[in-house]
């Protein structure tokens, strides 16, 4: 008994440090790059003297405990929907919790998720322009060539995305693991030689620091914030590996390879001040520079793939949960249900990308614009966090207060440092998530507007059925018809349409729906709701998890095979009839705010419905039927 416990403990100890591996690569990849660009920052426009620089060592050491270690690895990783993370995974079990969806939290949530999205661009544009940066320090001459280069590898990046990383996503942890190895190894060796920069731990250097700058020193806290940048993916991955490995990878290998590289960079200015214009790569030896710049351009890469999986993954949420219109979604790995790639998001992270490394021109530039997307997505998490420690933690209001009131405090503070970032570039990505949150608004409450003015008003299937003499229909033998409708559809219109035009029955028809709910995963014994409303014509409700992945076709041949359904159907003779929505936005009736948000609601509609609707069905084109239907809005 004793050895099948031990070994039982051995192999769950073996799939921990796998899994805290893999992490690495994922979740720690945005954190990772931080010292390329963070500490130059944070001294910005200061004089290079000890108290300066032991005082921002202080700042950006309790930042990371405080931000990083506490607030997102001890509390925040609590706070699961069964073991998903990310705002979204979140207002989903805000809306369980409440028992209901709340207008206040959905609008939290809804710019949380749109300042995620901006961070998907920045984050490869800052990464991989900060790494090939390296190329003007070492070789001045070739400095011209840095935004060319960063260009190529980020449309490389882009074009490889339909690919997935199945086949070289288990490369990543290694990768990363050896980068932070380097972080240490690199920064180990100044430590060593100037250990007065130790001193930096205490925070009193940080209180001193304040003292003597005055509220320059508080501006530049805005610089310091750039050591926490890339906390969400803690949260957002969470699912993927959970807390035991992000916790321990954390601790044992991001931390200290972060701290030994912030404190090296700390040390080599105490002896050489000058070296501020690119702390980090006069770091290493001269012998090491370019290998230095190869695996930095390669771990700013992997940090790149991360946030773009992880803004695939919140788009899946969004479109699942009725946020946002049914774009493609491809399943890229048949045994890695979280490895996704969405076409149009794609393309629009690729042009935001590119758009922003043309315009900033410099690393120093796009500083000004990251950060603040960040530090909004971690206040309106920890908004939401609150909730959930009341209802579902039952923490007491004394606890709640003093602890949220201190991370609120902490939050609020880099926040006003991050606000001058504003003028100088920080309004894109606040432009970019208020864009975002704008258009999950609009279609959330067009689709709601639809399903109660039309889909709740139509009149009953029996009804409809009743209106036709059956002596003029035509039956249709060993013929399956799938009628996909909304969830609301009472009737199945496109039923009616069939029967009107075509004046056929099929032998055995079936209404299809589907419902996401506020879970991650839906299993399959809870997955189908069949009523049947006579022969041979049944009304089945499929409910997924906004993790799962939607495939009709897929759900019917599982219902089938386990005897689910109330009469038999056979998957090659099945005909798929959807309904193709049409809005017109019409002058003489206010349903949204104004005009041209019924009209951007109406563009939506047209442009992410018929063919894309098929896709995200997984419905075979050559036995789908669209019908369109015409509504005035």
């Amino acid at each position: 008994m004793s050895n099948n416990i031990s070994h039982t403990e051995i192999k769950n100890r073996q799939k921990l440090l796998s899994l805290s591996l893999a992490a690495l690569g994922v979740v720690y990849g945005d954190l990772g790059t931080s010292p390329l660009y963070a500490i130059r920052e944070s001294l910005q426009g200061l004089p290079i003297n000890p108290e300066n620089i032991l005082g921002v060592l202080s700042l950006v050491f309790w930042t990371l405990m405080i931000v990083i270690s506490i607030k997102y690895l001890i509390i925040l990783l609590r706070a699961d929907n069964e073991g998903e993370g990310g705002i979204l995974a979140l207002l989903a079990l805000v809306n369980r919790l409440e028992m209901r969806d709340s207008p206040v939290f959905f609008i939290i949530a809804m710019f949380g998720a749109g300042f995620i999205f901006g961070d998907g661009m920045l984050t490869p544009a800052i990464s991989v322009f900060s790494a090939i940066d390296g190329i003007s320090v070492y070789v001045p001459d070739f400095s011209h060539w840095v935004l060319p280069v960063t260009a190529c590898i980020l449309v490389a990046l882009f074009s490889v995305q339909y690919m997935g990383t199945a086949k070289i996503g288990f490369i990543f942890g290694p990768i990363i693991f050896f980068w932070f190895l380097t972080l240490a190894i690199i920064g180990l060796p100044h430590i060593i030689a100037n250990p007065a920069v130790l001193k930096a731990v205490n925070p009193i250097y940080a209180f001193n620091f304040f003292y003597h700058i005055g509220w320059k020193g508080y501006w530049l806290l805005g610089g310091i914030f750039l050591v926490a940048t890339g906390a969400e993916a803690l949260y957002a991955d969470l699912g993927h590996f959970g807390k035991k490995a992000i916790r321990l990878s954390w601790f044992s290998v991001a931390l200290p390879g972060l701290l030994l590289n912030y404190f090296g960079q700390g040390a080599l200015l105490l002896e050489h001040p000058e070296v501020i214009s690119n702390p980090f790569y006069l770091l290493c030896p001269g012998w090491f520079s370019y290998p230095l710049i190869i695996i930095a351009t390669i771990a700013t890469i992997i940090a790149s793939q991360a946030i773009i999986s992880a803004t695939f993954s919140l788009t899946r949420q969004a479109i699942l949960q009725g946020f946002y219109p049914k774009l493609t979604i491809v399943q890229t790995s048949s045994s890695e249900k979280g490895q996704v790639y969405i076409p149009q998001m794609n393309l629009i992270l690729a042009l935001g990308t590119l758009l922003l490394i043309f315009t900033f021109k410099s690393t120093n530039a796009l500083t000004h614009a990251y950060g603040i997307a960040v530090n909004m997505d971690m206040i309106f998490t920890t908004a939401l966090i609150i909730f959930v420690a009341i209802k579902q933690w039952r923490w007491h209001w004394v606890w709640v207060a003093l602890i949220f009131s201190f991370l609120g405090i902490v939050d609020f503070a880099f926040l006003g440092a991050n606000l001058p970032k504003l003028v100088t570039g920080g309004w894109v990505p606040i432009v970019f998530a208020s864009a975002c949150a704008f258009v999950m608004y609009t279609w959330q409450t067009g689709r709601q507007y639809l399903s109660k003015t039309y889909y709740m008003k139509k009149e009953e299937l029996d009804k409809i059925l009743r209106q036709f003499s059956y002596r003029c229909i035509r039956n249709l033998p060993d013929i399956t018809a799938i009628f996909i409708t909304d969830i609301y559809d009472k009737s199945g219109s496109s039923i009616l349409h069939f029967l009107k035009l075509n004046r056929t029955l099929p032998e055995k028809m079936m209404l299809v729906n589907f419902s996401t709910e506020n879970v991650p995963h839906v299993p399959v014994r809870e997955r189908y709701e069949v009523q049947i409303l006579k022969e041979h014509l049944c009304k089945l409700t499929l409910k997924f998890g906004f993790m799962d992945t939607i495939s009709i076709p897929n759900s019917l041949e599982l219902a089938n095979k386990k005897g689910l359904l109330p009469f038999e159907i056979d998957i090659n003779k099945m005909v798929y009839l959807l309904e193709i929505p049409h809005i017109i936005a019409s002058t003489k009736k206010k349903t949204l705010w104004f005009l041209w948000q019924e009209k951007l609601f109406s563009f939506l509609v047209r442009n992410y419905s018929a063919n894309t609707d098929i896709e995200f069905y997984n419905l075979p084109f050559n036995r789908t039927i669209a019908m369109g239907t015409y509504y005035i809005v």
